[in-house]
């Protein structure tokens, strides 16, 4: 079982990314996939956000048919 540590206020941050900013279900599978590479170094801080929002950006531009094979691990 994987267990991600996230300190509160990035915690909170990441509620209200979902809220405003997530307009699929392949972005949060991308903000779960980046939480949990950066999880395995430490506690997920404030100084990770920006990472995390950037990454989700960028991967948002691959195209439908990239984006299923990547999810499927392909």
């Amino acid at each position: 079982m994987d267990t991600k540590r996230i300190d509160v206020p990035t915690f909170l941050r990441l509620l209200e990314l979902a809220r405003e900013e997530i307009r699929n279900d392949a972005d949060l599978h991308d903000i779960a996939e980046i939480v949990t590479r950066l999880s395995k170094r430490d506690v997920i801080t404030m100084k990770d956000y920006k990472t995390i929002f950037n990454s989700m950006k960028t991967q948002g531009t691959e195209d439908e048919l990239d984006q299923i094979r990547r999810l499927g691990g392909f």
